[in-house]
């Protein structure tokens, strides 16, 4: 959850990422005592550096966690970007995708951008790595589509015209 590296972003669809599928025991359950089967299950996927397109559905500030020293401030959180396959979709469709704070110094992101490409229904193109996050197994059909994450988001980029900009030369 906390690297900052730059990866070699390979571009994979929505689906590839959505219908990844995971073992039941590790919901909720801390990688300490997964078995060596679930483990290597979730080792094929997670880490690879990836490049997906969509929408985004909801940029919100997340509460604190352990990764981030419990950090209440916007400087100490990650902020929930969920990005959906559709225009229009709601949360229920989407994969979670999260900045974080030890990336956001390196950009000129913020939360009203992001909320303007939502109102706007522009395409985007998130690059970060993929993450599997056991905590929230409640949250399929909720919140999101699946527990598999692009997390942290390393780029974000939307679509104009033909070209794709970086959101850090949006921010100007």
């Amino acid at each position: 959850k906390n690297r900052v590296d730059e990866g070699d972003y390979v571009p994979v669809s929505f689906d590839s990422i959505a219908s990844l599928t995971w073992p039941k025991a590790t919901e909720r359950n801390d990688r300490a005592n997964w078995s060596s089967e679930d483990t290597a299950i979730i080792a094929r996927y997670e880490g690879i550096p990836v490049m997906v397109e969509g929408y985004l559905a909801a940029a919100t500030e997340s509460g604190p966690e352990s990764t981030n020293c419990h950090g209440v401030s916007n400087e100490l959180s990650d902020w929930h970007v969920s990005l959906v396959k559709n225009a229009g979709e709601d949360r229920t469709h989407a994969i979670v995708t999260e900045t974080t704070p030890r990336v956001r110094p390196d950009h000129k992101w913020s939360l009203d951008l992001l909320r303007a490409i939502i109102e706007n229904q522009e395409r985007v193109r998130i690059s970060g790595w993929v993450f599997f996050d056991p905590e929230h197994p409640d949250h399929i059909g909720k919140y999101r589509i699946t527990l598999w994450e692009i997390h942290p988001i390393m780029q974000i980029e939307v679509l104009q015209g033909d070209q794709w900009i970086p959101l850090d030369d949006l921010a100007n």
